[in-house]
């Protein structure tokens, strides 16, 4: 029997079989919300090619859909269907199909993790998502360092906590949290417009002895605190799509990029970062990828580590861009090895996982592929996989620096977090 992994790179090789490979970009696969595939022809098909294709598809099922495997839009009664180029190009790399397809999704949930990579925000300054697969990994403790010591640089930073489901970075930087938190915006901004003074009241400002400003709006505000019966029911509702005027879906990533875009017309910022959700949720397709950002993926040297990433990463190739000369979003990730050993074999250990990871996904293969190829040596130091460490620090074992002033001490941090943030500093200066 055919299961869901082999039914479109099986289709696909049947298809380009019967029509060609060049000819095979002109159509689009339809996976419907089941995860059915039907073949959608933008013309007729010749009557031989048409019985070609429906043969092949008999032996697909149940993952072809045998009533209808082949089909025009007229026949799925979709003008979406219909538009020149409806759909994402995506690329498959399995034994039965290597090469590009284009595929319309229909999914009850989880919509956003259907959009390729999207460009930077118009108006705002370089963006850093803080990411990881599993939490637990100091993900939040190195943003709030990093963002202490750049805004001692004189630097103005924005600081988001979108890890709505377990919120906490704001309380590693705010003695006063303000009345509203990003949770609430979603909600609000769910069933009618917010102005800008809900805008004023999601911005607490950090209390550190800077020479730069640091806003930080946090995943959920006073006013959850105050009502903490009602956090389930507003996480339950933050994710909902809304409609605009134009009877056009707005998702949450549109959603997360609209409250930056607004962030950023009252406030000038030097950088902006984002604390995104552990895990694959919906809120973390929004951040890694529709910020148009640089994404630190963060990571313990286990085995859990390398198997999320490369859930992740074998999602994200199938948007690797198709043309050269086409933005490459695959050079702003970039691992981060947490609570990493000083001992150099370790990290080299730590680098060869990462560096089969990426070679198993998102670089190119090595054999006839021009110069401009996505590819890296395993000891380059500009490659993705080359991971940026972050030792071990028992003082930073239980972070708090509210109630401990000297973890947020450059003198404390710099030797455990200093090569991290001058590599954030670098970043950044590229970004501007």
């Amino acid at each position: 029997m055919i299961r869901y992994d082999q039914a479109l790179p099986r289709f696909a090789f049947a298809v380009k079989e019967a029509i060609g490979e060049q000819e095979l970009l002109k159509h689009v696969f339809l996976r419907d919300a089941a995860g059915r595939l039907t073949f959608v022809a933008s013309h007729v098909l010749e009557p031989a090619v048409l019985d070609q294709i429906c043969r092949e598809a008999e032996n697909l099922a149940p993952w072809v859909d045998q009533t209808l495997p082949v089909a025009s839009p007229g026949d799925l009664f979709d003008e979406d269907l219909t538009v020149p180029g409806a759909g994402n190009f995506e690329y498959i790399r399995q034994e039965d199909f290597e090469g590009f397809v284009r595929v319309v999704e229909r999914r009850l949930v989880g919509q956003d993790w259907l959009r390729p990579p999207m460009p930077a925000i118009d108006g705002a300054p370089p963006i850093v998502v803080f990411a990881s697969h599993k939490g637990g990994v100091g993900r939040s403790t190195a943003l709030s360092v990093a963002s202490a010591a750049l805004s001692r640089d004189g630097q103005n930073l924005l600081v988001i906590d979108l890890d709505l489901e377990a919120p906490g970075l704001a309380s590693m930087l705010l003695k006063d949290m303000p009345a509203f938190g990003a949770l609430d915006y979603f909600v609000e901004s769910g069933v009618s417009d917010v102005d800008d003074a809900f805008l004023d009241d999601m911005i607490g400002t950090a209390a550190l002895a800077s020479d730069g400003l640091l806003h930080v709006v946090p995943a959920v505000g006073k006013s959850s605190a105050d009502h903490p019966e009602n956090v389930l029911g507003k996480i339950a509702r933050a994710y909902v799509e809304r409609m605009d005027t134009d009877d056009r879906t707005i998702s949450f990533l549109d959603r997360t990029r609209e409250l930056i875009q607004r962030l950023c017309s009252r406030t000038r910022y030097d950088a902006i970062f984002v604390d995104a959700r552990a895990g694959l949720n919906e809120a973390t397709a929004a951040a890694i990828l529709g910020l148009g950002a640089d994404i630190l993926l963060f990571g313990v040297d286990t085995p859990q580590t390398f198997a999320g990433y490369r859930y992740f990463l074998a999602h994200l190739e199938r948007f690797r861009p198709s043309a050269s000369g086409e933005d490459d979003w695959r050079y702003r990730l970039r691992m981060v090895q947490a609570k990493a050993q000083a001992d150099p074999k370790a990290q080299s250990d730590y680098r060869t996982h990462t560096f089969e990871l990426f070679s198993d996904t998102l670089y190119d293969a090595e054999e006839g592929i021009e110069e401009q190829a996505f590819n890296f040596d395993y000891d380059d130091p500009n490659a993705p996989h080359y991971a940026w460490p972050i030792l071990y620090d028992g003082n930073y074992a239980e972070f708090d620096p509210i109630a401990r002033g000297d973890q947020f001490a450059e003198h404390m941090y710099d030797r455990t977090f200093g090569p991290f943030i001058e590599a954030l500093r670098e970043t950044i200066g590229r970004g501007t």
